[in-house]
């Protein structure tokens, strides 16, 4: 075999046989390579079947063929002889492991890693090889119905911290609600499809709004996202979906999800939470226009909107808060009582012309009667009330805004107010509430990506650490809209913590003991997250932070990394001679797959000129699949053994978040 195809020189690197452009040209019926292959009778006869003067090739016969008798160097090869396939089967091939919606390992760690390395591709039109920023980090392992058991097990956390007006705290205690839930603001470090099974026995139907912000998948170059930004749709989908399903669970009945998307996979998610949430529960989509001036160097048209899609856990019990969006609007509201901000309106009818004159309108001609200081307001004759009627400053009779009828409701419903103007008139006002009919598009200025993400970040943080940040008010406007007193939202694309702002942003406007939950993996979106939230709390000066901030805290941990941790390792590994270095590590402490022969993968794989001449990510891939995907953290059921080292305090305080 080797020997027909040596006959076709596109096919070989060295004395490497590339079986990517080997199946490429086979996929795409390359006339010249199936003449060689025809001009071999022992391969004729075995991977063609003649049927009158045509053939048919038995493509995949003669695929597994080159698999399994290790012609080049591959993943595949190597699989085999460490013991990560089946029955002769691979992995991906045994049907007793395969899911509608496998947990890959891309869902727990290709797909948060960040683009810095490249790909090679075979080019499908002159079968060149090409190169290209990292698609994805594809291990493309799927883990068994059993293992995904083990996956969702609570898991040890760790170097817990509280952060305080005062700065950084010891945490002695975790404070809990008269119902015994978790009252603390958090921000958790983690994978978080298991931080989100982590956190399901507690809040469980306990979370308000979630907002998320997930990688947009826009294919994008590697200075625009810090996520792996370039999955193929159906990874993305897969990736979201596990994550969709958890979270759905969390929210109450009357619950909310608001997800940002723009439109690279707004049609795929859409049909998505469809499917998830069920298409009655759609509340709407929202297009918010994020960057006005559009980006620069588009082909077609120029983006400048996203979109947000909100989904009702059940749409029978959801509401929309009645408040005002537009802050200039929400100026005009300078009066406050115990139920919040309000202005008058002169309950005296100016407008309408004609029709609101007496002579039109009789029924909304009538005397109310106010006390001399104002306090009592009624429509029955009293001696010693002043007598008001519908007259403006000219003499002209008009009518009030509404009938006797309404006027008694609304003066029972405390929404009548009666003061002198500045001719000593006594004046009947009707309270007026922030409130407007929310429309699909968001187009104020406030919502600018730029002005009120990136800068006022850079603003808070010191420098811009981060790409693309949400507006604040976007976010804060979607915690207006649907959360209240005592409510939970969570984040779980955290990123870097604008949501956990936007909460305490309007919980310093409005004093309603709201609750945020953050979950984030990358380490330094971590970080700025951790600095932005804690500067919050601790300096008030910072442009656009309200007084309120300074009664405000949060506390901070990470679920405990296991072979997470080694993942890690082997993704900072720049050469072959520091993955190898890492090897006899990842034997002696870190949990390998049950299949894997660490015999053989040292004897027969590690030293061998196919190996090191492999790609440094090809290398990772296979370093990686040595692990067991299921151990990424330590289980809590576990956190007690010594080989973990976890502090006791740590320990202790993981005992409490789970009470």
């Amino acid at each position: 075999m080797m020997d027909v195809l040596k006959k076709d020189k596109r096919l070989w690197d060295g004395n490497t046989l590339n079986k990517t452009l080997l199946f490429e040209l086979l996929e795409n019926y390359d006339k010249e390579l199936f003449e060689i292959l025809l001009s071999d009778s022992d391969i004729e006869k075995k991977y063609f079947v003649k049927v009158g003067n045509s053939y048919l090739f038995k493509y995949e016969d003669f695929r597994f063929f080159i698999e399994q008798n290790k012609l080049g160097a591959s993943f595949t090869k190597y699989k085999n002889i460490i013991g990560l396939s089946n029955k002769g089967k691979y992995l991906s091939e045994n049907t007793d492991y395969v899911l509608e919606w496998p947990y890959k390992d891309t869902v727990l760690q290709g797909g948060m890693s960040s683009e810095e390395d490249e790909d090679t591709y075979i080019d499908k039109k002159d079968f060149s090889r090409k190169t290209t920023l990292r698609q994805e980090i594809f291990f493309n392992n799927i883990i068994s119905v059993e293992e995904i058991d083990k996956l969702r097990d609570k898991k040890a956390l760790k170097n817990f911290k509280r952060f305080t007006s005062k700065g950084e705290e010891q945490i002695i205690d975790i404070k809990r609600d008269s119902k015994g839930i978790i009252s603390e603001n958090m921000l958790i470090k983690g994978n978080n499809l298991l931080a989100l099974h982590c956190l399901e026995e507690q809040f469980s139907e306990k979370v308000k709004l979630i907002y998320i912000d997930p990688p947009y998948n826009t294919g994008g170059d590697a200075d625009i996202f810090t996520y792996n930004n370039k999955y193929p749709h159906s990874t993305w989908l897969t990736f979201m979906k596990n994550r969709l399903d958890i979270a759905i669970k969390l929210l109450r009945e009357d619950g909310v999800l608001a997800l940002t998307i723009d439109h690279f996979e707004l049609f795929y998610v859409g049909v998505l939470l469809d499917e998830i949430f069920g298409r009655e529960n759609r509340i709407g989509i929202v297009s918010i226009v994020h960057k006005p001036e559009g980006r620069q160097f588009s082909k077609y048209f120029s983006p400048s909107n996203e979109y947000m899609l909100v989904y009702a856990k059940n749409i029978e019990h959801a509401k929309m808060n009645e408040v005002l969006l537009d802050d200039e609007k929400n100026k005009e509201y300078d009066r406050s009582d115990f139920l919040g901000n309000y202005k008058l309106q002169n309950f005296l009818r100016t407008g309408g012309g004609d029709v609101s004159l007496r002579k039109n309108k009789p029924e909304g001609w009538y005397p109310i009667y106010v006390s001399k200081d104002g306090k009592s307001i009624q429509l029955d004759y009293k001696k010693e009330f002043i007598k008001v009627l519908p007259i403006t400053k000219s003499g002209q009779e008009r009518t009030w805004t509404a009938s006797s009828k309404t006027f008694q409701k609304y003066l029972s419903g405390g929404e009548i107010i009666a003061e002198k103007d500045s001719d000593n008139n006594m004046q009947i006002y009707r309270i007026a509430r922030p409130k407007e009919i929310i429309k699909t598009h968001w187009v104020l200025p406030k919502y600018h990506a730029i002005h009120h993400g990136t800068n006022l970040l850079a603003k808070i943080v010191g420098k811009n650490k981060f790409s693309y940040p949400k507006s604040l008010y976007a976010v804060s406007d979607v915690v207006k809209l649907f959360t209240e007193e005592n409510d939970i939202v969570l984040d779980f694309f955290s990123g870097s913590a604008t949501t956990g702002h936007a909460v305490m942003f309007e919980e310093s406007v409005k004093k309603l003991n709201r609750q945020f939950i953050l979950i984030e993996q990358v380490d330094n979106q971590v970080e700025v997250g951790k600095e932005r939230l804690s500067k919050l709390i601790k300096d008030k000066s910072i442009e656009k932070v309200p007084s309120g901030f300074n009664d405000i805290d949060f506390i901070y941990f990470e679920l405990a990394e296991y072979n997470q941790e080694a993942k890690n390792k082997i993704d900072r590994c720049k050469s072959f001679k520091e993955l190898k270095k890492l090897f006899l590590e990842l034997t002696n402490y870190y949990f390998l797959h049950y299949n894997v022969s660490i015999k053989k993968f040292n004897e027969e794989v590690l030293d061998t000129d196919d190996f090191k001449k492999l790609d440094l990510n090809e290398q990772k891939i296979i370093f990686n699949a040595l692990l067991d995907n299921n151990q990424l953290y330590i289980s809590y059921d576990e956190q007690d053994d010594p080989r973990f080292n976890l502090l006791e305090e740590d320990k202790k305080l993981t005992v409490k978040f789970y009470e």
